[in-house]
């Protein structure tokens, strides 16, 4: 994942848990060019997967 923030320079980079902002990989990359890292909490029954899996079943 660095390689990809270094190359793409975001401008939020969204991590889902309980991750200190600090120790997200590529932070430093992002923060230093005027980005922001954000942590958002799980959410029961969500999840990235069950997004995929669901946009599949109905395309």
């Amino acid at each position: 994942p660095a390689r990809l923030i270094e190359t793409v320079i975001p401008d939020v980079l969204v991590k889902g848990g309980d991750y200190i902002a600090e120790e997200i990989v590529g932070y430093d990359t992002v923060t230093k060019n005027g980005g922001r890292v954000e942590i958002v909490p799980f959410l029961e029954g969500k999840s990235t997967s069950g997004m995929i899996n669901l946009i599949m079943e109905n395309t």
